[in-house]
This record gives structure tokens, C-alpha cells and sequence, in this order.
């Protein structure tokens, strides 16, 4: 009995919540793209690490392409309040994380972060922005509060500001999790779509640069770009994850021996040569040729990296050393991150130059909720 107390006050039950009227959206905002998957699909994937995912419908045959257990709304046209009522009764964890289907970016780890602050004491850990906007729908509550929400409920009240009035909340920045203005994102019309997906570099419709997430590495020369990717690399194959890098150079180069067979042919005029062996391989275009092209060539991998492209429509990462007595190549607040040995306040994710195991974990956290 004991082991099964701890069981339940230990684990964690995940839910996702839909079946919402999406009046704005004028579409079901689960069958929305982000990428190849729906955000629902998304979501499903973000929480695999959750003791139990439940998914909040109105009808238990809606979505049957989702593998978590479907629960329905015990009465119909109620609002979330209903849904979180229905999933508390049948979750097997007190510490129940629920998220609507409209936030695709927020994963697991998001929710983990946020679990640290769901004390003893605490019902509910809600999220806030700098704005006040209160994240109510991506939160952390208690199976406990279930007899709180049915006698509100029972009294007709079925707003949920009013539930959370009579808990014991604690709030916590959204602007002070990793990487959490990105994630922190409704979805409620086509305008908002729009700019997520134009954001993000992965929207519907229009062709995608490439289905593998591409992160150019911005800085000036003797910044010690190289260098940070030599030492970069290792850690993220560590990891398990395939890379590709390509470098920009502003110059003329050139990879051929004089006199051998591929150079020889180069300079017969062949637009593009090519060389095979059984461990290496090498594709070179003898002209000009759009880097954007050229990269949706590379499969096979999890992360292209680039060095250079400063001007290039890809998430860049800046590098900036205080040595070079040059001003930043970029501002902070249009990179995905800053690496740096000065104090960078315009970037939500900042590391040193000898942060290269945190910057590793950061990329490997970035491929996973894109992908």
C-alpha cells in the first residue's frame, strides 16, 4: 500500500487538451503543421517521458491516429474546466501536467523545470509572462484539487481564473525557463500561424528549406569559429546525433589536385563534378551556385551546421570575443543564442566560450522540439 502511495505521489501523469471550439483559428487547431506532424502528433512526442499521457476529447473516437488513452468530456460544452475535471478523475498521478494542443514548442523538459516548483503546499504551478498573461492551459495541478473544481463546477462557475482563486498557486516567469518566450506561444488565428511557422522556418505553405534544422554560426574572423566547432561537434555526436557543416568562404577556393582525373575534368568544363570512394564522397559545383540549394542536397543527418551565412535566412548563433576590439557582427536579440566572455542581456540563451558542453545540450534541446 505504502509502495503504491509513494507510486503515485512520485509519477506524473501528462495530459493534452482538446476538442476546443477554436472559433478564431476556424479550424481544428490540432490538425494544425508544424512541419511534417500536427501540432497534436508534436505534443504527443514532446511528453513521451511522462509516466501516462491522457488526451481530453469530446468524443473518445476523435483522433484515433493519437496512441494515448482518450478521455471524453463527462458532459458536453462545458470548456477546459470540464476536461480537466474528466482527465483528474482518471489519472493515475497526483502531479497531472496539462497543456492545450496549441502550444507545439513546449516539451517535457519545459514541464520538469516547472515541476521543481510544485512543493508541498502548492496545487498548481502556472506559468506567467512578462505581460501578465497567465499560461493557465500549460500548467501544473493536483489530483488533489478535483473536489475543489466539482463543487465549483456544480455551482455553474466554469471559469477557470475563478478556480485558481482558490488554490494555492504558485507563478512562476516564463521569460526565466530555457528558452521559454520561443515556447510560450498560443496559436489562435491564421496570423498567428503564420508568424510561428514563418519563425520557425517550417510553415505548410511554403517550401521548406529543408526538413533538417539548420543553425548558422555567425562571427568575425579570429573570433575562433573553428575552432568552437572542432571542439562543438564531438559533444553533439556524443549525443548521438549525425552532423553536417558547411563553411562559407568569401574567396576563391579550390579542393582538386592539379592533374588528377577530377581536375582534369573541371577544367574540360563539366558544371559539376563528382567523387566516389567506399568510405568518402564529394560533390563539387564548378559554378555559382544558392547556398539555400545546396543544403536541401544534404540528408542522412540530424543538424546542419554552417559557418558563416551571416546573411542567410537560417537561426544563427553569435559568437563574440572582447579580444577582437570589433562590435558585435549581430544584435543578441536576433540570435537563437550568444557565446561570448562579455555580458550579453539582450539574448534569453547565453553561454561563454568554454561553454561547450551547455551549448551542445542547448542545440540537442533545439533539434528535439522542431523535429
Amino acid at each position: 500500500m505504502n509502495e503504491e502511495l509513494d507510486k503515485i505521489k512520485s509519477g506524473s501523469s501528462a495530459v493534452i487538451l482538446c476538442g476546443g471550439k477554436s472559433t478564431r483559428m476556424n479550424q481544428d487547431k490540432a490538425g494544425l503543421l508544424i512541419g511534417k506532424k500536427t501540432f497534436l502528433q508534436q505534443i504527443e512526442k514532446n511528453l513521451k517521458d511522462a509516466d501516462e499521457i491522457l488526451l481530453s476529447v469530446k468524443d473518445r473516437r476523435d483522433y484515433p491516429e493519437i496512441g494515448a488513452r482518450h478521455i471524453e468530456d463527462r458532459e458536453a460544452d462545458k470548456g477546459p474546466l470540464m476536461g480537466l475535471c474528466s482527465v483528474l478523475e482518471e489519472c493515475s498521478y497526483d502531479k497531472v501536467w496539462v497543456m492545450s494542443c496549441d502550444m507545439p514548442l513546449v516539451n517535457w523538459d519545459t514541464a520538469q523545470e516547472l515541476e521543481h516548483y510544485l512543493t508541498d503546499g502548492i496545487d498548481a504551478v502556472i506559468p506567467v509572462d512578462r505581460t501578465g498573461k497567465k499560461y493557465v492551459l500549460c500548467a501544473w495541478y493536483r489530483k488533489s484539487i478535483l473536489e475543489i473544481l466539482k463543487e465549483q463546477m456544480g455551482s455553474g462557475d466554469l471559469k477557470v481564473k475563478h478556480l485558481l482563486g482558490r488554490l494555492r498557486v504558485c507563478y512562476v516567469a516564463v521569460e526565466g525557463l530555457t528558452d521559454g518566450s520561443r515556447k510560450f506561444q498560443n496559436i489562435n488565428t491564421r496570423e498567428e500561424y503564420q508568424t510561428f511557422t514563418e519563425r520557425l522556418e517550417v510553415s505548410p505553405e511554403k517550401k521548406l528549406h529543408t526538413d533538417i534544422p539548420i543553425v548558422s554560426f555567425v562571427a568575425y574572423s579570429g573570433t575562433g569559429k573553428t575552432t568552437f566547432l572542432e571542439r562543438l561537434i564531438p559533444k553533439l555526436k556524443a549525443r548521438g546525433l549525425k552532423i553536417a557543416i558547411v563553411k562559407h568562404d568569401g574567396h576563391r577556393f579550390e579542393i582538386d589536385h592539379e592533374g588528377k582525373d577530377s581536375d582534369r575534368f573541371t577544367k574540360a568544363g563539366a558544371d559539376v563534378t563528382g567523387l566516389i570512394s567506399s568510405e568518402k564522397a564529394v560533390l563539387m559545383e564548378n559554378r555559382q551556385t544558392d547556398p539555400e540549394k545546396f543544403l536541401k542536397k544534404i540528408d542522412g543527418v540530424d543538424l546542419i551546421l554552417t559557418e558563416g551565412f551571416k546573411q542567410g535566412p537560417w537561426p544563427k548563433i553569435m559568437l563574440h570575443r572582447k579580444g577582437t576590439g570589433k562590435t558585435m557582427p549581430l544584435l543578441p536579440e536576433e540570435c537563437l543564442a550568444v557565446i561570448s566572455d562579455v555580458e550579453i542581456l539582450d539574448c534569453e540563451n547565453v553561454f561563454t566560450l568554454e561553454e561547450i558542453e551547455k551549448t551542445a545540450d542547448f542545440l540537442f534541446r533545439y533539434i528535439q522540439n522542431i523535429s
